[in-house]
């Protein structure tokens, strides 16, 4: 007996169930990621200072309890003392670094600020620049002066460094091998390979975005890794603080922002959580609303699918942030175009 065939409509429509359901995961994934960046933004800008010794003191717990269980019967009270002592150290390095960074004006002062900080956690230290799909040093630190000059010229492809790009796409830290087939080529007959050594990509976050990578390297001592992850989180919280002018002529054609550098202290800081705002309340939309969201896109209402979300963000956002301070800007109305239209205005709807 022949066995029956799938009929062509039943393994298309489960081919398109599929991927359908893959977009909706994908959606709610990144803004899940979104929604965590910004609690961890919103805990550095609020009182950063105390959150900065909490975060280390955390990412040191689990580092302190391997450390108490192997060592606990032997651990003299001069190595714990010292080893508090080191504690301590380590979080007046990341609160000083966490104010240069903050202090900066420029990029040029941001990337000068983030490597001389990074040298205290590393013996080598690289920040490149995202550039499409290719890498570009913006600054180096503990290299010396022709190989700081040959990578000042380089290009590298992502496509050629698969270590730097899983970090770019993931977001998240990555630690290679120093070889051709991580690092690429280019960047192993500049800074030497060895299969027994570690490498590892910091990506710096701004906006859900990867828009530079610290790479560190070296062996004695070995990067600390948990420092380096925070000063990456930092750096990209305080690209953030300028990012307010780059939405002026989108949201407000008709509204004059004085230069970010003239603005008071205080409306930097409420141009800075207004943007916060308004990514958290689409992230919200995008992971808790995805079925209206897809509905939206696809008919091009999004406003008719989320009218009560996008009313009540809209509302709140008017009183929080736009009466009170008079140079803000609607960051809520660019967000919603950004990333809930995806940068399609239309599909808002007629309505919005």
């Amino acid at each position: 007996m022949e066995t029956p065939r799938l009929l062509p409509w039943t393994d298309s429509g489960l081919t398109s169930a599929l991927d359908e359901q893959r977009v909706t995961a994908r959606e709610q994934l990144k803004a899940a990621w979104q929604l965590h960046v910004e609690r961890v933004e919103e805990q550095l800008a609020a009182g950063w200072r105390d959150q900065i010794d909490r975060v280390i003191e955390d990412r040191f717990t689990e580092l302190a309890a391997r450390v108490e269980e192997e060592f606990r019967r032997e651990l003299s009270a001069r190595v714990v003392s010292e080893a508090d002592a080191l504690r301590r150290q380590t979080a007046e390095q990341i609160n000083q670094a966490a104010r240069r960074l903050r202090q900066c004006e420029t990029g040029e002062e941001l990337h000068a600020a983030l490597l001389n900080s990074a040298g205290a956690f590393c013996s080598r230290a690289i920040l490149f620049a995202i550039d499409g799909e290719v890498l570009r040093c913006a600054g180096v630190f503990g290299t010396n002066e022709g190989t700081a000059s040959s990578l000042s010229s380089a290009e590298v492809p992502l496509s050629a460094a698969p270590a730097a790009r899983n970090a770019v796409e993931s977001l998240d830290t990555v630690v290679s091998q120093r070889t051709a087939s991580e690092l690429s080529e280019t960047l192993v007959l500049l800074l030497g390979g060895d299969a027994e050594r570690q490498s590892y990509f910091f990506p710096i976050v701004s906006r859900g975005k990867a828009l530079g990578l610290l790479y560190a390297d070296g062996d004695d001592p070995a990067p600390n890794t948990a420092a380096l992850e925070l000063l990456a989180s930092i750096a990209g919280s305080s690209i953030d603080l300028h990012a307010a002018a780059g939405a002026v002529q989108v949201a407000r054609p008709q509204a004059v922002l004085p230069e970010w550098s003239e603005l008071p202290p205080e409306e930097k800081e409420s141009h800075v959580r207004a943007q916060r705002f308004a990514r958290v309340q689409v992230a919200e939309m995008r992971l808790y609303k995805s079925g209206e969201v897809r509905a939206g896109r696809a008919a091009s209402n999004l406003y008719g699918e989320l009218k009560k979300e996008i009313d009540a963000g809209r509302e709140a956002f008017r009183v929080q942030f736009l009466v009170p301070c008079p140079s803000m800007i609607d960051y809520f109305h660019v967000e919603l175009i950004r990333t809930l239209a995806n940068d399609e205005a239309a599909l808002l709807g007629p309505e919005y």
